[in-house]
């Protein structure tokens, strides 16, 4: 074989090689960013006083009114954080080699950023951490499919990525803490009024009754299962785009490429789990 053919083959493989090397941050990209665009529990959070209002009176009502107003207000923007850390997945995805996103009129979804929600946990800095993404995905978007490009966008992401991340599960606990609030609204109600079922006569809606608050409980039980579930997916997201970051000069090293494998197959195994946790 003379050196012209020798030379093509190495650079073949070589070529290949940097393809294959791409694809654990493909798949963790993908996974990740499916991950991030299920909205389930934030619209959960946004119906709240839909679910407690049969069981509410007097000054209760009224706050509880207050309450949803706030929630309904903040809802599109906490949609954005969402659809941020999906897009920028997305781009990080056909950086990476994947062509099955269509990302067009993604970037204006995001346009005007967001605002500070300080009672749900997003505060300045996860503001301006979104905005961080949104500029990062402008300019990563359309760039060419090659490893350079990977480690740009990673190096350029990182920080306003884990700040938006850190929002996310900021938003998870106020979730699960609406939530209890909820159930114990719902369950004083039934304990209250249920005493006054205990007779002969009510025996029948006192079996309904029953039936209802069962049935209510387990629907919060399995809420609190989906907190549970989101926090992990958050958090092995973050995990792996630092391991992501800590060796984005070693994309080749088979240490890399199996952990960032492992993330991306943490991170569809939760999603399934969450998905899976029926109302």
């Amino acid at each position: 074989m003379n050196a012209g053919k020798i030379a093509s083959v190495i650079l073949l493989t070589l070529s290949l090689l940097g393809c294959a090397n791409l694809d654990e941050v493909r798949e963790y990209a993908t996974e990740s960013a499916k991950f991030s665009a299920y909205t389930e529990l934030t619209t959960r959070f946004r119906d709240t006083y839909e679910r407690e209002q049969p069981y509410l009176s007097g000054e209760a009502a009224q706050q509880a009114q207050e309450n949803d107003r706030r929630r309904k207000a903040a809802y599109n923007d906490l949609l954005k954080i969402h659809r941020g850390v999906a897009l920028y997945m997305q781009t990080l995805a056909i950086l990476a080699g994947e062509d099955t996103f269509s990302l067009s009129g993604e970037i204006d979804s995001l346009a005007g950023g967001i605002k500070a929600y300080p009672d749900l946990g997003i505060d300045a800095k996860h503001v301006d951490a979104l905005a961080g993404i949104t500029k990062t995905v402008t300019k990563w978007i359309s760039a060419s499919r090659q490893q350079n490009a990977v480690r740009n966008m990673v190096r350029e992401g990182h920080e306003p990525l884990q700040t938006t991340l850190d929002g996310m599960n900021s938003l998870i606990r106020y979730y699960r803490k609406t939530n209890e609030n909820e159930h114990k609204t719902v369950l004083g109600f039934f304990e209250v009024e249920m005493l006054f079922l205990d007779t002969p006569e009510n025996k029948l809606l006192e079996a309904l009754a029953r039936a209802h608050l069962q049935n209510k409980v387990r629907e919060y039980s399995q809420a609190q299962q989906k907190y549970d579930n989101a926090e992990q997916g958050i958090m092995r997201i973050a995990e792996g785009h630092r391991k992501l970051f800590e060796g984005i000069d070693k994309l080749s090293s088979a240490e890399i490429r199996s952990a960032i494998s492992k993330f991306a197959k943490d991170i569809k195994s939760v999603r399934q789990n969450l998905q899976y946790v029926h109302e």
